[in-house]
């Protein structure tokens, strides 16, 4: 799928976190280091190294070069938090903080930005990181030649210039978040890929074989289809945490859900990312294992084709939503991992109103709602019609399991306010084409979505005359538009949130999108691995801080 910050079909990255509001550098944040076991005892640093930490991923990690696509959701994590080191990381408070630089300083007129890197980090080879590294990565991120998935990251980035070997100096065009792709990019090694041709990148041994890297890891091995190895890099430096503590951290990759849960409850995994939802009962009743889960930044959602007649009137929209027990759906597919969404914005973001509310389940209301706009069951046949035309649809469903049974129950719950919900599951490429079809030649579709902290939805809700390929409801607010044009520009974080809720609460008005519930993921930790904490920044981003109590390697 085109389209700026885009790192999937279907899927805005889950990789994607741009940090809120910064414009100077925090304090340094090289902490979240593990220090204490399961009773509370401190536990010295010599009795928490050692040990390998086997971590089971469900698909293969395409390649460890960010420059180079697919993009892939955990590539993106062992790239950011094990093999590389980004210049900007993100607090716990999603705030940027210092990690490969050590500081930065931005001009008044915020024009200029100057980054000064940290003069103790090395590559794997040996070799120093200097700011010529830095520069390499941001030219070859905005080389129009380089097929760089998330190139506008940096649209607002106009030139670069080394002033020394650990200061580096931009040109930007100013806006609230310009850092953000800095939180995302790592840096890569100029003496390395600086003579390989722009054609050459994507094949080169680099991203699959043979990665130099800088942070806290370093590469093994990686069999096609089967793992990546990594090893602790003793020089990781002391002021970010030093050396991990484990000896080695492996991805295994084990694509069937239930051979997963079968070797973490073995003892052959120590971590299972993505545990699927019917797994979270299995993972929790096992009391060698706990269970971890935390909200991500996507949401379900059903998408209704505003520009067809049945789905023009808000009260239509709202009817549907009212009619659905999404209560009953998140606690039947998800096993709870989630809550009812309010909107666009989820409850991981910093600019959630904590007093939102989901509309209810009513189908009382709904019923009312839905004889308001014209709709009656005139012929007797317990669908209703209008203009000689019954509340028929189709909505297309991607053929996953969990997306088929949230059809079923939602086809349930609309027969009885008199909807007749047709479901059509489709493959993920006959979809994705359906829903990117100029025609758009569906009436709903079925869908999870990966929204960014850095929010910037224009491409789904503006008026503009040209439609692009993620305005899926052709539902738009001319008064919105002005909303969210200055969302990317507002550089007070007070105005900002007030931006941002009115354009969520503007959204979760009209309905164009029922939004379904936010969900949480959740991995399965066997008892023994310390030091283990994750959020919706990523998976792996403690794994240099992980620790394996010593009677349990």
């Amino acid at each position: 799928m085109s389209g700026p910050r885009r790192t999937t079909v279907l899927a805005r990255p889950a990789a994607v976190l741009a940090a809120a509001l910064a414009l100077g550098a925090a304090a340094c944040g090289g902490g979240e280091r593990a220090g204490r076991g399961a009773g509370g005892a401190a536990v010295p640093d010599s009795a928490r190294r050692g040990g390998t930490v086997v971590v089971g991923i469900r698909a293969e990690i395409p390649g460890v070069d960010p420059l180079v696509p697919p993009p892939d959701y955990m590539g993106a994590q062992v790239e950011r938090y094990v093999l590389f080191m980004p210049l900007v990381q993100l607090g716990p408070d999603f705030r940027f903080q210092p990690w490969l630089a050590r500081s930065w300083d931005v001009s008044e007129d915020s024009t200029r930005v100057v980054f000064h890197l940290r003069d103790d980090v090395t590559w794997s080879d040996g070799k120093p990181v200097t700011a010529a590294d830095v520069a390499y990565t941001y030219r070859k991120a905005t080389d129009p030649d380089i097929p760089f998935p998330n190139r506008a990251y940096f649209e607002r980035w106009d030139s670069v210039q080394v002033v020394d070997a650990h200061t580096v100096r931009f040109r930007i065009r100013p806006y609230s978040q310009f850092l953000f792709g800095w939180t995302q990019v790592p840096i890569l090694p100029e003496h390395v890929l600086g003579d390989v041709p722009d054609s050459a990148l994507a094949t080169h041994p680099f991203g699959t074989s043979a990665p130099v890297g800088d942070g806290p890891f370093r590469f093994v091995s990686h069999e096609q289809g089967d793992r990546w190895v990594f090893e602790a890099n003793p020089d990781f430096p002391e002021e970010l945490g030093g050396r991990p503590y484990v000896d080695r951290l492996a991805l295994r990759v084990i694509p069937d859900g239930s051979t997963a849960l079968a070797e973490l409850a073995r003892g052959d995994l120590d971590v299972l990312m993505n545990v699927p939802p019917e797994g979270v009962g299995r993972v929790r009743s096992d009391s060698s294992l706990r269970l971890l889960s935390f909200p991500s930044s996507s949401y379900a959602f059903v998408a209704w084709n505003t520009r067809r007649p049945l789905f023009s009137d808000v009260r239509v929209r709202r009817a549907l939503t009212m009619a659905m027990d999404r209560k009953a759906m998140l606690d039947a597919v998800r096993h709870g991992l989630g809550s009812l969404a309010t909107g666009p914005l989820g409850p991981w973001h910093w600019a959630y109103d904590s007093a939102w509310r989901p509309l209810p389940f009513d189908p009382d209301s709904a019923r009312a709602l839905l004889a308001a706009a014209g709709w009656r069951d005139t012929d007797g046949d317990g669908v209703l019609d209008r203009d000689g035309r019954p509340f028929r649809f189709t909505l297309l469903v991607p053929d996953v399991r969990v997306r088929r049974d949230m059809a079923v129950m939602m086809q349930a719950d609309l027969r009885k306010v008199g909807v007749d919900l047709r479901p059509a599951t489709r493959d993920f490429a006959a979809l994705a084409g359906a829903i990117q079809d100029a025609s758009r030649p569906y009436d709903a579709f079925l869908l999870s979505w990966n929204e960014d902290l850095v929010i910037d939805d224009r491409d789904y809700w503006s008026c503009g005359p040209d439609e692009g390929p993620l305005q899926f409801s052709g539902w738009c607010d001319r008064a919105l538009d002005a909303v969210m044009d200055s969302i990317p520009g507002a550089m007070d974080r007070s105005l900002k949130r007030r931006l941002l809720r009115t354009y969520a609460e503007t959204v979760e008005r009209a309905q164009p999108y029922t939004f379904l519930f936010d969900e949480d993921r959740a991995a399965g930790v066997r008892r023994g691995l310390e030091g283990v904490s994750m959020d919706v920044r990523g998976e792996l981003r403690t794994a240099r801080s992980w620790w394996v109590r010593p009677g349990a390697r």
